[in-house]
């Protein structure tokens, strides 16, 4: 991790450099832009609806675990009422702690699944969003686009608007041609 936020300080500490010491005729041609990576993200996991859709696939698993959860609530119960014998009860008592663990393993898994869905979303939509970046640096001619993380960046200079628009027609285009295909 250190390693990275020294090869991204440096990289900014080159950038700067070069802008800084490069002939003011050809500073002045360089087309440069500043994306915040983050609000674009942020933005675009909202625009996509990635929770919800994360959360409809484990629907299912979410209702397993509750109703397994009730169950022992209820058997619990039912050993507190105190009217069973002592082997009625000690049958129950293993039951509800079998079925605790069983719980928690699942719960556990769950979990971890769904983290690994999510890590899988999320990469697929940095991929998108580095793609878009890199389509709207090629067809608005850009010489440098650096990701935010400046001291400081002229408000003209960000791209993050522009290019999140891009990404949502390139969304709804897509969707339209999924529809015409059908």
């Amino acid at each position: 991790m250190f390693k990275g936020i020294l090869r991204k300080g440096a990289a900014v500490l080159l950038t700067a450099a070069f802008i800084v010491f490069t002939p003011i005729s050809l500073a002045k041609e360089l087309k440069i832009g500043v994306v915040d990576i983050n609000l674009l993200l942020e933005k675009y996991i909202e625009q996509k609806d990635i929770y919800s859709l994360l959360n409809e696939e484990f629907f299912a698993r979410d209702q397993y675990l509750l109703n397994k959860r009730d169950q022992i609530e209820s058997l619990r119960r039912e050993l507190m009422n105190g009217n069973n014998e002592a082997s009625v009860a000690r049958e129950l008592e293993r039951h509800i702690v079998n079925l605790e663990r069983e719980f928690v393993r699942l719960s556990n898994d769950t979990r971890q699944e769904f983290n690994l869905r999510k890590n899988e979303e999320l990469y697929k939509l940095q991929r998108e969003i580095n793609n878009a970046i890199l389509e709207y640096a090629q067809d608005h001619d850009y010489d440098l686009i650096l990701e935010s993380g400046l001291l400081f960046s002229k408000e003209s200079l960000y791209l993050t608007e522009p290019i999140f628009q891009t990404l949502v027609k390139e969304e709804s285009q897509e969707k339209t041609e999924e529809k015409s295909e059908k």
